[in-house]
């Protein structure tokens, strides 16, 4: 028998019991790749992180993600939550207010860079690595979107504002929506998941919409940290054995490379966006993307982290 240690997080809050629940385990060096999917799903995560030694010694850490139905190449609350627990537990040193500990993921490299207070990390912030890619074939038309959320298709934007799969390392199906009202009513219906986009290149869904001053009538119910987000998302995982996700960098990294496509300036662009909130566990993101020529550039996704708690695994 061997144990294993183990460390979890909630990811994108600066309050336990929000966000992201995230486990990152230790010391699984030669197990194979069933018995870290069955660690996977005993913790039963959106996802649970696995650190070994970088294959470059100018890499912080290699880094396996699984969520209880399968590896993922990349994703983005692992990633944040993997690069605060290195840093907060010692295991990666670090130097400076900022610095940046690179990640070895199935996607490659992914920077991820901390702000520290008192030598504590206190939030990160990942610069996807591969570039953005947009595909409208095959996206399902309204109606039949709409039948998948349970939403009438007058919920669903259309237009420069339509439904896209977008990639920046993972395909998501990018759902722009009416209202917050409609974010919260979107329910997936399973049948029509499988007859609609099971299998399609971009079949998880992010549903979102921009939040308008008496669009969200629940704004006054927030949680502090959540308040005044410009944007409401909800994350639809059932391909993956996750039916909702409380915070998905992976995502918001395409969506804000859909926004920034359709954003009609240049600069670095800004927005961030409460999710989690149907569920219980109110998470924040903040997104930031490099727009210069009409050319969407780098992605970056970023929030704060709180450790809960640590313990050893019997293998």
């Amino acid at each position: 028998m061997r144990t294993l240690r183990y460390v979890t997080c909630d990811v994108f809050t600066p309050v336990p019991f929000a966000g992201n629940p995230l486990a990152v385990v230790f010391g699984a060096e030669g197990l194979p790749t069933a018995t870290l999917q069955a660690i996977a799903r005993e913790f039963n995560y959106s996802e649970t992180t696995f650190v070994f030694a970088a294959e470059d010694r100018a890499h912080a850490r290699r880094v396996r993600i699984f969520t209880p139905g399968g590896e993922l190449p990349f994703a983005g609350h692992p990633t944040i939550g993997t690069a605060h627990v290195l840093v907060a537990t010692g295991e990666v040193a670090v130097t400076g207010d900022a610095p940046v500990v690179v990640l070895e993921e199935g996607v490659g490299p992914v920077p991820v860079r901390l702000t520290m207070a008192g030598g504590v990390p206190v939030s990160a912030q990942l610069t996807t690595a591969q570039p953005v890619e947009e595909r409208a074939e095959g996206v399902p038309d309204a109606g039949a979107l709409a039948r998948v959320l349970s939403l009438a298709p007058g919920d669903l934007l259309g237009g420069a504002h339509a439904p896209m799969a977008v990639s920046c390392g993972i395909p998501w199906l990018v759902v722009p929506l009416a209202s917050v009202a409609a974010v919260r009513r979107a329910r997936v219906d399973a049948s029509a998941w499988e007859t609609h986009l099971a299998g399609r290149w971009g079949s998880e869904l992010l549903v979102f919409a921009m939040a308008r001053e008496g669009d969200d009538g629940d704004a006054a119910a927030l949680p502090p940290h959540v308040r005044g987000c410009d944007i409401r998302a909800r994350a639809f995982v059932p391909g993956l054995a996750v039916p909702e996700d409380p915070a998905t960098g992976s995502a918001n990294a395409c969506l804000a490379a859909y926004l920034a496509a359709r954003t009609p300036r240049d600069g670095t662009l800004r927005w961030s966006v409460a999710q989690g909130i149907e569920m219980g566990r109110p998470s924040r993101l903040e997104l930031e993307v490099e727009r210069a020529g009409g050319a969407v550039g780098a992605v970056r996704v970023g929030g704060a982290t709180v450790l809960m708690a640590e313990g050893v695994l019997r293998v």
